[in-house]
């Protein structure tokens, strides 16, 4: 049988797209022979999908009356509908339901709403997009081919109000056990900001104070990506309306935690001795922070720090901060060659956040460390350049549009590769693996890091 190719192609060879910008391209069906077709088709879909088993002890009575307890398994998923789209591109005429040898192109384009959150594959569900093309075809199988996108909106961190407020946490813990304490061990960790774009550099700035009889021999740092799943009993199916589902019974969560980027250094602190560092974790290729529009699956990310000593038992303390990751970088601190000057762009002032999103307030300073909460007034001000044609903002809840800030250098696949995804992988032709905004040469912004010893 002579063969037949069918593809897509977008005009946006990188297949990354904003939500309120078009998806454009062609539909090609290459056939050496006529071929018999009905109509050609395209469907853009949007999902957000969890699943997963659990297993539950059900009480069952034999003949004979006995009682006996057996594991059930009960399966919990939800499916939430963002987008759902069918095109008629080509349909036969004059009844022939057949096509001459050659080459077909048909063009497309889709514009995708302005409220639907970024594509993400996690361990218990995803949000997803995908575009297929599909031959229908009298009386034998169908032809298709499904493509998955990404969807990437712009969180720009400079409407964001709290992005540029600086991070504190202070721990101290009397080391030992029982009665075989060791006395206190005091750290405080500064971070100078609570906003961060991928290919970012996050900055700790540690202040230890050893009042123990034993030494400070190391300190780890991590950043942990949190992902909440929902999932309902029997299952459950909504159209997304808004950032809440139907009120449904039997609701259930399952948590998921990724380490994205750890670092360890092995210092001394003597009893009795205070030590000042700073360490750096540059953020890989992630998904930004989800909150929005996205009612089944939320992505936080946290900063944990931890300290060690060469006591046996009860010789760790730990500090942790939630962090914001967003898609367009603050530029406050950044080169001026980033933002080119754009006379037909008003400026832009901050727009309402919900304070879901990097809303942590600082805590109370710590006393030995002097506490500097001020945030740079201009955040919010200035000239915005233009973003990639087409591209829409990323809406809040109120409805307002804020003027995204810069373009992304590069998208590059999730760090997590194929091994992300991880539930219907058969969707694809090869496991999908989503595409992130990373900012590659940010400078690194500390403004507070403590004197190179």
């Amino acid at each position: 049988m002579p063969d037949t190719a069918l593809h897509v192609e977008f005009d946006q060879p990188q297949e990354v797209f904003f939500p309120g910008q078009p998806i454009s391209g062609r539909v090609i069906l290459v056939t050496e022979d006529k071929y018999k077709a009905r109509a050609v088709k395209i469907e853009f879909e949007g999902v957000g999908h969890t699943n997963w088993d659990d297993y539950e002890s059900v009480r069952r009575v034999d003949h004979e009356g006995k009682v006996r307890y057996v594991q059930h398994r009960v399966n919990y998923s939800a499916n939430v509908s963002y987008l759902q789209n069918t095109a008629l591109l080509w349909t036969s005429q004059d009844g022939s339901n057949e096509l001459p040898s050659g080459k077909y192109e048909w063009l497309f384009s889709y514009t995708l709403p302005s409220n639907i959150p970024p594509s993400f594959e996690g361990k218990y569900g995803y949000i997803r997009y995908s575009v297929k093309a599909e031959v229908d075809r009298p009386w034998r199988f169908d032809k298709a081919k499904k493509l998955c996108i990404t969807v990437s909106p712009l969180l720009d961190l400079n409407v964001i109000p709290n992005a540029m407020t600086p991070l504190h946490d202070q721990s101290a813990e009397n080391l030992g056990c029982c009665c075989l304490k060791k006395g206190y061990l005091e750290m405080r960790v500064d971070i100078p900001k609570t906003g961060f774009v991928p290919g970012e550099t996050i900055s700790l700035n540690l202040h230890l104070l050893n009042n123990s009889t034993v030494p400070v021999t190391e300190v780890k740092a991590k950043i942990i990506q949190q992902c909440n799943f929902v999932a309902f009993r029997g299952g459950s199916n909504f159209n997304f309306t808004g950032d809440s589902v139907m009120a449904v019974s039997q609701k259930e969560t399952k948590q998921d935690a990724n380490t994205v980027i750890k670092q360890t250094q092995k210092i001394t602190v003597e009893p009795g001795k205070e030590h000042k560092l700073a360490l750096e974790l540059r953020l890989p290729s992630v998904t930004p922070s989800i909150s929005q529009f996205s009612p089944v699956i939320t992505v936080d990310y946290l900063v944990q720090v931890t300290v060690d000593t060469s006591s046996t038992f009860g010789s760790d303390i730990d500090c942790e901060m939630d962090v914001l990751i967003g898609t367009v970088p603050i530029r406050q601190y950044l080169p001026p060659a980033y933002y080119p000057p754009n006379p037909a762009i008003p400026p832009t002032m901050p727009t309402p956040i919900p304070p879901s999103i990097g809303a942590g307030v600082a805590p109370p300073g710590y006393g030995f460390v002097p506490q500097e909460d001020s945030v740079p007034a201009d955040i919010g001000a200035g000239d915005a350049p233009p973003y990639p044609n087409g591209a829409t903002p990323y809406q809040t809840k109120d409805d307002t549009i804020a003027i995204p800030s810069a373009p992304p250098l590069s998208y590059q696949d999730s760090m997590y590769g194929t091994d992300g995804t991880q539930l219907n992988t058969d969707e694809n032709e090869k496991p999908f693996v989503p595409k992130y905004p990373v900012f590659n040469d940010l400078p690194v912004y500390n403004p507070s890091a403590p004197p190179q010893e």
